[in-house]
């Protein structure tokens, strides 16, 4: 066991290494209104102070966009980075942004690739990136991760949010090399992002933050043989030249991807990230005992049901338990399981960092166990 000493980032990546340290890294994801909630619980309206109260060790800052005005439509409908056709769609805990229009849903063929207006890696702010890690620097050393290349999306999200989900599915289907094509386009892209940050950052770079939702909590989106096929190439040459780089693959996907971990694995993935413990064939007890060894893990706290539905001593004791096993022997950064959403009580958000040990003392009364 390590001394307290430890700086975030070093719990981080001695975790990653499959070392047990002074207590297991933790980390936070939360909606916008769910944080300012938290916030003023707590009686904080900083962002930054919730996560040094909850002793988060990781940080997340990323590129602002800086390219050319997103196109807004009549009606307020706007198209993305991608030209993806997006509106704001209110709910009673706040908002998300559903896609409208598929802008390649009527492409004919491979040759009409040629003409899009893809991204430019220039059209995001490297400079701004350096100089918010360097704030970060000057405040703690945290580990970095840099999850752009997965939010929104990932390969094969991108891809269907170009194409339409159900025409992507039929590509894959029934006009495989189309498919492909699109992924290795999409790809190039994101390469070319990771190529440019990491020129100017590498050796502050601790998770490169990669994203592709393949499962449902049933089972698979897409058969395994077809993802190998057509999906894990295109991963496996991002996450290759990532390695060449000098960092860390961390991949998402919610939902039951037991059938694809192997796969994940053999592509370079090095932490997977989301751990729904609640979708089929997904045992905690049995993920570790059988890849624990490979892989290391990010996530695993349920945000359906446990942290909005549960009592904080039920959250407290589900999460020492979660602990006992992800934890051991290093190789697992606790976290929601994804964004903790506004139906969760602030009591129960404190007790996943009470159980992991990280909360500051430096909390209201009405914070404390």
């Amino acid at each position: 066991m390590m001394s307290q000493s430890l700086t975030p980032r070093e719990r981080v990546l001695l975790a990653l290494s499959h070392e047990e340290t002074d207590r297991v890294p933790v980390d936070f994801l939360a909606t916008f209104e769910t944080r300012t909630r938290l916030g003023k619980f707590l009686g904080i309206n900083e962002s930054g102070e919730i996560l040094r109260r909850l002793g988060v060790d990781l940080r997340h800052p990323r590129q602002p966009y800086v390219g050319p005005l997103r196109r807004v439509h009549e009606g307020g409908d706007w198209s993305d980075e991608w030209g993806v056709r997006r509106r704001r769609v209110a709910h009673s805990g706040g908002s998300y942004d559903e896609i409208v229009c598929h802008p390649l849903a009527c492409l004919e063929g491979i040759d009409d690739f040629a003409g899009y207006p893809w991204p430019d890696p220039a059209h995001w702010d490297v400079d701004a990136l350096e100089a918010e890690i360097r704030a970060l620097d000057a405040e703690n050393t945290y580990a970095i991760a840099l999850e752009e290349f997965g939010d929104p999306g990932g390969i094969f999200e991108i891809a269907w949010y170009l194409r339409g989900m159900e025409q992507l599915l039929c590509d894959m289907a029934e006009r495989p090399e189309l498919a492909y094509v699109l992924m290795e386009r999409v790809t190039d892209c994101l390469l070319g992002r990771l190529e440019r940050v990491m020129a100017r950052l590498g050796g502050r770079i601790d998770l490169i933050w990669t994203s592709d939702d393949i499962a449902h909590q049933h089972g698979p989106l897409i058969s395994p043989k077809l993802w190998s096929e057509l999906v894990a190439p295109h991963h496996e040459r991002f996450n290759r030249r990532t390695h060449e780089l000098g960092t860390r693959v961390m991949y998402h996907s919610c939902g039951a991807v037991r059938p694809f971990i192997p796969g994940l694995i053999a592509i370079g993935v090095d932490v997977l990230d989301v751990l729904q413990f609640s979708a089929r064939g997904m045992v905690p007890e049995e993920i570790k005992a059988s890849f624990g060894d490979r892989l290391s893990f990010h996530g695993g706290v349920d945000v359906q049901v446990l942290l909005p539905r549960g009592t904080s001593d039920e959250v407290f004791q589900r999460v020492r338990e979660l602990i006992c096993v992800m934890g051991k022997g290093g190789g697992f950064v606790l976290s929601p399981c994804h964004n903790i959403q506004l139906d969760t009580p602030p009591e129960n958000i404190l007790a996943i960092y009470r159980a992991a040990g990280s909360l500051s003392q430096a909390l209201p009364d009405k914070g404390r166990r």
